[in-house]
């Protein structure tokens, strides 16, 4: 026996629904991890693609929601979807990155501390940097690196490498306290020439940027256009410039694959203005997602049934069923008229052409 709801306790229902689709979603997410195939195409270290998104109710502006996520670009699948309020930023503390594994990032993560828990947890990052991004203190003259030190390293050359140490800058809340810093960690610097191409666009955006905020660039910003920096804690010997490039690349994985997710489910607008219904609405949309691509794990995963590998001969056909006597109209007298009911079963009759000598001679 049903019980009558108002739209106004559907509601109420629907705005604590986000904690219970949170734990559907975290659980679709093991049950795929342990239900996909292994990768045929790579058999390094694990590789996490780390990237966010927001979404944004009706009439905000900004973002309402920032959906963390890690990707695995081996198997094609989100393995983390993490769901918080636009005000928690971007940082690898959340992707919950595997000892062993390698964390790729756009320069959003490019934090000293994030990168130093990765590294102490036996952890690699690539991740694309700025020049006043992070506190990078040059080893080959001691000081803060600069964007003049950047291009007199890379002079003429197409790509070069320096390093670097990285230095966590104390907060200006606890700058009156004497707790000492962490230990400085020691990263590589992959300085690489961008085309023409991408140098113009980015003078452009820079241009673009100055008219609309009405903010003079930094002069390291105008000089460093042309260029592109990584940040990297892998060993140089098996991952030197020539694969790390092609390693970043697969960052435009997840872009794709965030693109995907708004565009098959719709949800590049949250329908919802409160912050509880949109938080429901997403996560209900995200575990529709992670069980039609379970569902699809599964399918791979399970061979068909064969009954010929089972039964001790094969079975052979079965007769023909008789067809059943179709009723007939009773008769009328007149032409019968063929159509999909009553097919025609007899031919019609040949008409014989007379010649033109059988009429004159009446034959």
């Amino acid at each position: 026996m049903g019980v009558p709801l108002s739209d106004v306790a559907v509601l109420q229902r629907l705005r604590d629904c986000g904690d219970l689709l949170s734990s559907v979603v975290g659980r679709l997410l093991s049950l795929s991890s342990e239900w996909a195939a292994p990768s045929t195409l790579w058999r390094g270290p694990p590789i996490r693609l780390v990237d966010g998104s927001m979404f944004a109710g009706p009439g905000k502006r900004g973002g309402q929601h920032r959906l963390h996520a890690s990707y695995d670009p081996g198997t094609g699948r989100f393995d983390l979807l993490n769901l918080t309020d636009v005000k928690v930023g971007e940082t690898l503390s959340l992707a919950r990155i595997e000892p062993g594994a390698i964390a790729v990032a756009d320069r959003n993560y490019a934090k000293t501390k994030a990168l130093r828990e990765l590294a102490d947890n036996m952890a690699f990052f690539l991740v694309r940097a700025g020049i006043s991004a992070m506190k990078m203190i040059y080893d080959k003259t001691g000081e803060r690196l600069t964007a003049q030190d950047v291009i007199t390293a890379l002079g003429a050359a197409e790509a070069v490498e320096i390093a670097v140490t990285l230095q966590e800058a104390k907060p200006k809340k606890d700058r009156a306290n004497p707790r000492p810093l962490p230990e400085p960690l020691k990263t590589r610097i992959v300085i690489v020439r961008a085309s023409e191409a991408v140098a113009t666009r980015e003078r452009a955006r820079i241009e673009r940027s100055r008219s609309k905020h009405g903010v003079t660039p930094r002069q390291d910003t105008k000089a460093m256009a042309g260029l592109i920096m990584f940040a990297t804690n892998l060993p140089a010997k098996d991952w030197p410039i020539e694969r790390l490039i092609p390693l970043y690349r697969l960052r435009w994985q997840i872009e794709l694959a965030f693109k995907a997710l708004k565009s098959i489910f719709a949800m590049r607008a949250v329908p919802a203005k409160d912050p509880a219904l949109a938080r429901t609405w997403i996560l209900a949309n995200l575990a529709a997602l992670l069980a039609n691509l379970l569902a699809s794990a599964l399918g791979r995963a399970i061979p068909p049934s064969n009954d010929r590998h089972r039964l001790s001969k094969p079975l052979s056909n079965p007769a023909p069923r008789p067809v059943p006597h179709r009723h007939r109209r009773p008769s009328t007298g007149g032409p019968r008229r063929a159509d999909a009911q009553y097919p025609q079963t007899r031919p019609p009759k040949r008409t014989l052409r007379t010649s033109q000598k059988e009429k004159e001679t009446g034959r």
